[in-house]
């Protein structure tokens, strides 16, 4: 088991994000990813990658230019830019550090890891499929700047409440 996924599903009573990661996430298995440059940017990405694949990360890259901290906006716009990026939330590690990140990443045609952000290597996420879920945080983002979608305080959690996973706010008198 990846550092990534030990986090994730160990850690799933800390908080209802970590819950709804660990019940919904999947694991990228770092033998399956490599860290190269592609259009001058550092990133990780799956082996399996054709070089057509390849080509269309580097077209997304220098269209969407990523910004570095910036892991759910880039995340968006590359979905934004190709559906066949899948926007991806959850927990990634690199070896050289013992600290677990919230972090989001895409997921090429749901099966092939591109993260332009920060190369890590260990990866557990969820892919968030619905599209209105996913125009709405762009837009959001757009406007107000991007926090994420399942994490997201700034909206009160939405995402997570309206899952379950949090319960409504009670009214003051």
């Amino acid at each position: 088991m990846n550092p990534a996924t030990e986090f994730a599903l160990g850690s799933r009573e800390q908080s209802p994000i970590h819950a709804y990661v660990a019940d919904h996430g999947e694991p990228v298995n770092r033998s399956n990813i490599e860290h190269v440059t592609i259009a001058g940017r550092s990133v990780a990405v799956s082996k399996a990658l054709t070089p057509a694949d390849r080509a269309l990360v580097a077209d997304a890259i220098h269209t969407t230019e990523p910004v570095k901290k910036a892991c759910f906006a880039n995340s968006l716009e590359m979905w934004q830019y190709d559906d066949r990026f899948k926007y991806v939330e959850g927990f990634a590690v690199a070896s050289e550090f013992d600290v677990d990140f919230e972090h989001a990443w895409c997921m090429l045609d749901g099966e092939k890891l591109v993260d332009v952000t920060t190369p890590f290597d260990h990866y557990y996420g969820v892919v968030v499929t619905d599209e209105d879920t996913l125009r709405q945080y762009y837009d959001i983002g757009k406007t107000h700047g991007t926090y994420g979608i399942i994490g997201n305080h700034h909206d009160r959690f939405t995402f997570l409440r309206e899952r379950g996973y949090i319960e409504g706010q009670r009214r003051r008198p």
